[in-house]
């Protein structure tokens, strides 16, 4: 079991390590779909790693807006009240993700 589910834009990996690095010096674990063992689908693996982490934090970008996997995640954290959303970018969310405050790290 992961503490932290890290849902983001693959494009926004730069800006995403330092997040992650925070975290785990913070002392928790974080699933951000850095390593697919062998053997493992992409989405049973997301799967799994959703059901099991103990909050889901998408990090909201240009990028992950547009994102189905994002919106996804994003979705399974909502719907278990265990979603923090971060904004890294000035963008509009998606409709069922605006009434959630969000963290503004612009």
């Amino acid at each position: 079991m992961n503490d932290v589910f890290l849902s983001y834009a693959h494009e926004d990996l730069p800006r995403i390590r330092p997040l992650v690095e925070a975290l785990e010096q913070r002392g928790w674990s974080v699933f951000w779909d850095r390593v697919i063992p062998p053997g493992k689908t992409f989405d049973s693996l997301i799967e799994e790693a959703l059901e099991a982490s103990k909050c889901v934090v998408v990090i909201w970008s240009k990028n992950s807006v547009e994102s189905r996997w994002v919106r996804t995640e994003a979705e399974e954290g909502r719907s278990r009240n265990i979603l923090i959303p971060v904004l890294i970018e000035d963008v509009r969310l998606p409709l069922a993700f605006r009434m959630i405050q969000a963290v503004d790290e612009l």
